[in-house]
């Protein structure tokens, strides 16, 4: 623990405290090792030495110690030594004598009017002790009341040690006994001084040490002036013994002029000192006053450059925002409309007076809302452009790409731009090319291009069809090649009616020749476009031989696609086993994951796993592997979710796709960890409690014990529980009916707690606290009652112990009121006859008289001696 300025007072000043109490309870120990002669002064008494030393090490563990104050070896030292202090001061008032002090050293001081009690130790050092430690135990505590009541406890030990040092030095006892005889030995009231002062240090800012611990200006005067003014009551006290030992003056006026006058000197060095050392703090402060108004004036005149600087920034900024073409907007931090521009108010429809009343909110379609809230304004820094549907005016919903930029004040400019024709077309292109590279390089339909008579492209289907490789038939036969010779003219005749023009599209079917010479049926459906400027025909090719065929399976295919694909509401993947790039997902998975179709088609399926599960993740892709299996997922915003994977590898078109779904678990995932960890803890709690509980349903039959309630069945009915036994098993006959009422206020949803007794065989009795308590479902309905049985035996005996004490005490002091009645009859009879010859001696004073006097003093000692004899004989 690095050292403070207080610690270095206090860590010292304990060793200090501490060093001194164990030497001179070795001077005690040792009465010839003159140790106790070296001190000035009188001499301290052991028990005083013995709790400076206890109050110094607990000064020393509240510093060091782990725990500080709170610790019990803080608590153990301040409670023996206030025992010990309470002790003495208890002796002073009732007049007793404890035997504490002489319990630990021996004091063979002769008994004197100034030491009437050897090895006690003096009445205004006992109760500086008690400030002590109950400042110490109030300090402990987290009270702020107690701890400013323990601060000036302190506080009183330093005037009380004060006071007994300033009578030391001026020769006045009664400051060091206060009001008895017994006083305050020098060395002792030193050390309260320093010890005190010390503790007043725990709590630096309540009490006087408020005045002398800070670093104001204040506080710094207050450590100059105190500390020349000890010195110079030190001083002059030392002075005063010195002049009255040496008997310098003729008379004590004479010193005590003299006094004055060198404390009037003194006074007024202190006040020159105090007044120079608080003009130079005034002149640093004058200069520290002008430095800061030139530098004020400075930064005014920055602040008015920056102003200007400013308002030019803010005409451009508001220029630039309202000639923007995209819709721009400002919110603050409750994301209410604070600036608008014009296109913000044409793409939503409301004025800029409506937007400047309303909340962001109010614009972003609520269903929307649900699944997606909108997160904190921190979260949109770094983040780039994204989508949101915004609902207009009218209750038109359309799609909106914002870029969000967040400011330091918390406000948060955002450029939006209606997307909604833009996201329909690229999903259009998205399919179309999508559509096209199935088609075309996969498909089992033959697809061609047609530019300048020829074919320009083949796929390898349409090629396959004929015969061909796709290069053979690729700008090197005209069209007609691979039409019989019967249908060419109609063949090119449609050819040339879409190169001209007269018709875009057109479909039909026709025989086409094979390589071989073979012939087959197949249909053409082709389209006109133009292609860099070139007239062109693209279509598609399928053999008509298997026409039906083909098409029941492409209607099957499309309905399984349709229906397991793209209205799956589970995210749905299909993945290049090879590569492991995503070929195609669902609107379900893109939804989910938060990306777009299309960024997850130019993704590969490593990105959505963590990096410490990749490799198992590509162990999972080298061999074939339908099956279901749980991983973890990435988000794009980086969330993390369980996923229940079930995969089926299949073959398309000749390469290894798998075919995926991802179920997101999470919440079951941890509901079922947090359902394992709560059954797990709660068998701990019954199988470790030493509480029995037994659970039975509606009927009272048994549904479960604990380890404990089985204990206690088999001493108490001699069976292992059952599950199909009843509550009736399990309490006597005659209770039963007693606690069949309560079971019934139980279902009724009450709680009943009873207590009851089992006699044992040895003729004692076992006592039992029952409870009684419903057992609810989520629905609040009754289920069944859960019993619990704690064993009160020890406590019931006590009680029982109690009462049986308390009538043996009784009884004693009735006995007691007899003894003391009787006595005092005795008493009475001597007394009597002494207050009549007392009269007799005022007006004869005969001997016999005296003789008679003195034996009734004889009968009422023998008495006296009777009455301590009974008292000995009843205790």
């Amino acid at each position: 623990m690095p050292a403070s300025p207080k610690n270095n007072i206090i860590i010292p000043i304990s060793m200090v405290t501490m060093a001194v109490g164990i030497m001179i309870m070795i001077g005690w120990i040792f009465p010839g090792s003159g140790i106790l002669t070296i001190l000035p002064g009188v001499a301290m008494r052991f028990n005083a030495s013995l709790c400076f030393v206890l109050f110094g090490g607990a000064l020393l563990v509240s510093q060091w110690h782990f725990k500080g104050c709170h610790s019990s070896l803080f608590f153990i030292l301040s409670s023996l030594s206030i025992l010990i202090a309470l002790l003495t001061i208890s002796q002073e008032f009732f007049h007793i004598d404890t035997g504490i002090d002489q319990l630990f050293a021996r004091d063979n001081t002769p008994v004197s009017a100034a030491f009437p009690h050897p090895g006690r130790m003096a009445f205004n050092a006992s109760l500086s002790f008690c400030f002590l430690g109950l400042g110490y135990l109030f300090f402990c505590t987290k009270n702020r009341v107690l701890h400013a009541v323990s601060q000036y406890l302190f506080h009183a030990v330093t005037l009380i040690a004060g006071t007994a040092l300033i009578g030391y030095m001026y020769n006045v006892s009664l400051y060091n006994s206060l009001f008895y005889v017994t006083s305050m030995a020098f060395t002792t009231a030193i050390l309260f001084l320093l010890l005190s002062m010390a503790a007043a240090l725990l709590n630096p800012d309540l009490g006087l040490a408020a005045i002398f611990t800070g670093d104001r200006v204040g506080n710094r005067v207050a450590r100059r002036l105190c500390t020349l003014i000890f010195l110079m009551i030190l001083i002059f006290g030392v002075l005063k013994l010195e002049t009255k030992n040496s008997k310098l003056f003729s008379s004590a006026d004479i010193g005590m002029a003299v006094l004055v006058i060198c404390l009037l000197l003194a006074a007024i060095a202190l006040i020159w000192n105090t007044t120079n050392w608080l003009n130079s703090i005034d002149d640093k402060r004058k200069l520290a006053e002008d430095e800061v108004i030139n530098m004020n004036a400075e930064l005014e005149e920055r602040v008015e450059q920056r102003t200007i600087e400013y308002q030019k920034s803010e005409e451009r900024y508001h220029t630039l925002i309202q000639q923007a073409t995209d819709a721009i907007y400002v919110v603050d931090s409750d994301r209410n409309f604070t600036e608008v521009n014009d296109s913000m108010c044409e793409m939503t429809g409301y004025t800029r007076k409506e937007l400047l009343h309303m909340n962001v909110k109010t614009l972003l379609d609520p269903e929307e809302l649900k699944s997606r809230p909108l997160p904190l304004l921190t979260s949109y820094i770094g983040q780039g452009p994204f989508e949101r549907r915004f609902v207009r005016k009218s209750g038109e919903k359309f799609t909106a790409e914002v870029n969000v930029k967040v400011f330091p004040d918390n406000r948060v400019m955002v450029v939006a731009r209606d997307v909604t024709d833009r996201n329909k077309m690229a999903s259009e292109v998205s399919d179309a090319e999508l559509k096209f590279r199935t088609i075309a390089d996969k498909s089992m339909v033959g697809i061609y291009m047609v530019q300048h008579g020829k074919f320009s492209y083949v796929n390898p289907r349409f090629a396959e069809i004929f015969g061909y490789q796709p290069e053979e038939l690729t700008n090197t036969v005209p069209v007609d090649a691979i039409i019989y010779d019967t249908h060419r003219e109609y063949t090119n005749q449609q050819v040339k009616l879409r190169m001209e023009g007269k018709i875009d599209s057109v479909r039909y079917e026709t025989m086409g020749k094979k390589k071989d010479g073979s012939s087959n049926w197949v249909e053409f459906y082709g389209s006109r476009v133009t292609m860099s400027s070139i007239p062109t025909i693209i279509g598609s090719m399928m053999d008509v031989t298997e026409r039906r065929k083909a098409e029941d399976e492409l209607k099957l295919s499309e309905q399984k696609y349709k229906v397991m694909f793209e209205s799956n509401p589970m995210p749905m993947w299909m993945i290049a086993k090879d590569s492991l790039k995503i070929l195609a997902v669902n609107d379900a998975a893109a939804n989910h994951y938060g990306y777009s179709k299309e960024e997850l088609t130019s993704m590969d399926v490593t990105t959505l796993r963590l990096p410490e599960d990749r490799e198992i993740q590509l162990r999972g892709y080298e061999n074939d592997n339908d099956k279901t299996r749980i991983a973890r997922h990435v988000k794009k915003d980086g969330t993390i979710m369980v996923v229940r994977l079930t995969t089926h590898d299949i073959i398309i078109e000749g390469r290894p796709v798998r075919l995926s779904q991802t179920n997101d678990i999470t919440e079951q995932f941890k509901a079922e960890e947090s359902l394992k960890k709560s059954e797990a803890n709660l068998k701990a709690i019954l199988n470790t409690t030493d509480t029995a509980y037994g659970l039975f349903d509606k009927d009272l039959k048994a549904l479960m014990f604990n380890p404990k309630a089985i204990q206690f069945v088999k001493k108490q009915y001699g069976h292992n529980p059952e599950s199909s036994s009843h509550l009736s098993d399990y309490f006597p006959p005659d209770k039963f009916p007693q606690l069949h009422k309560f079971t019934n206020k139980v279902l009724n949803g009450e709680n009943i707690n009873i207590e009851v007794n089992f006699p044992q065989a040895d003729g004692s009795t076992l006592w039992y606290y029952v409870r009684l308590f419903p057992i609810t479902s989520d629905h609040t309905d009754i289920l069944g009652i859960l019993m619990a049985l704690y064993d009160i035996t020890e406590r019931k005996n006590a009680e029982q112990n109690l009462k049986t004490a308390y009538k043996h005490i009784q009884n004693h002091i009735n006995s007691i009121k007899d003894m003391a009645w009787k006595q005092s009859h005795l008493i009475r009879s001597p007394l009597a006859n002494l207050k009549g010859l007392i009269t007799m001696l005022k007006t004869d004073p005969d001997p016999e008289i005296l003789h008679h006097i003195k034996s009734e003093l004889d009968r009422m000692d023998s008495i006296i001696l009777e009455m301590a004899e009974d008292a000995n004989t009843n205790n």
